[in-house]
C-alpha cells in the first residue's frame, strides 16, 4: 500500500526533531568537561611553579615563609667565596682524617663584633678535605671533597627546633648535590645553645681578634665528608 506523501514528511520531521533534542542534551556535558579540564591546568607559569613547591621542599615544613618564598628558599652556592669571604677556622677530625675549612661573609663577621648571635643574612661555607697527618701533628689537606653552605634568614623554619638556618650540599665545582634538610637539621640540634652552629665560639673569636682559629673536632669524627 502506498504511503501518503504528507505522512512521509511527518516521519522525517519527527526524526529531525528527535536528533536535535539528542544533540542539545549531550553537548553541554562535553563543554562542561572541557571547562573542568582547563580549570585544572595552572593559569600561568608562576602557578605551575607554586604547584611544584611542595615537592621541591617536601623535607621541610616552614612555619614562617618569606614573601618571596618561591625564589628565596634554596641556599645558593657563593661562587667567589674564597675571594670575598673570611676563613675563620680550620677544624681537624683526626679519626676520619677530614679537615674542615670554614668561611663567613664579611658583613656577618662585622656584625659579630658587637653581638654574640649571627644576624639574618649570615652565610657560612664549609669545605671538607681528605687529609694526612703532618709533621706538626695537625692534619694536612690533600683533596677537596665537598662544599656545604649554611645560611640564616629571618623567618626560615625547617621545624620547631632548627633555628632560622638552611643548608645545602655542593660539589667542589658548585653543582648542587642535595638540598635535603633532614640530616643537617638533626645534627645541628646538638648545639642549639650556640644558635645551631658547631663553630660559633671560633666565629666569635675571629670577629673579636681578626685571627683565624684552629680547633680539633669536639665530636670525634666528621659526619659531613
Amino acid at each position: 500500500m502506498n504511503r501518503p506523501k504528507w505522512l512521509t514528511w511527518l516521519l522525517l520531521f519527527s526524526v529531525a526533531i528527535a536528533a536535535a533534542i539528542t544533540l542539545t542534551h549531550f553537548t553541554p556535558h562535553r563543554a562542561l568537561y572541557s571547562s573542568d579540564t582547563r580549570d585544572r591546568q595552572p593559569a600561568s607559569a608562576s602557578d605551575a611553579a607554586s604547584n611544584l613547591h611542595p615537592d621541591l621542599y617536601a623535607d621541610a615544613a616552614y612555619d614562617e615563609m618569606p614573601e618571596n618564598a618561591e625564589t628565596s628558599l634554596r641556599v645558593r652556592f657563593p661562587a667567589n667565596y674564597r675571594e670575598q669571604f673570611v676563613q675563620y677556622v680550620t677544624v681537624d677530625c683526626p679519626n676520619s682524617r677530614i679537615v674542615r675549612q670554614m668561611f663567613v661573609n664579611p658583613e656577618a663577621l662585622s656584625a659579630l663584633q658587637t653581638s654574640d648571635t649571627p644576624p639574618s643574612g649570615t652565610v657560612l661555607v664549609m669545605e671538607t678535605h681528605s687529609a694526612q697527618p703532618g709533621s706538626d701533628g695537625r692534619l694536612m689537606p690533600t683533596r677537596l671533597n665537598n662544599v656545604f653552605v649554611r645560611e640564616k634568614r629571618d623567618g626560615w623554619r625547617v621545624n620547631e627546633d632548627s633555628g632560622e638556618w638552611r643548608s645545602a650540599w655542593y660539589s667542589p665545582q658548585g653543582s648542587l648535590v642535595s638540598n635535603n634538610q633532614s640530616s643537617c637539621t638533626g645534627c645541628h640540634t646538638m648545639v642549639r645553645e650556640r644558635d645551631y652552629l658547631f663553630t660559633l665560639p671560633a666565629l666569635l673569636a675571629t670577629a673579636q681578634t681578626g685571627q683565624k682559629q684552629y680547633q680539633p673536632t669536639e665530636f670525634g669524627t666528621s659526619v659531613c665528608r
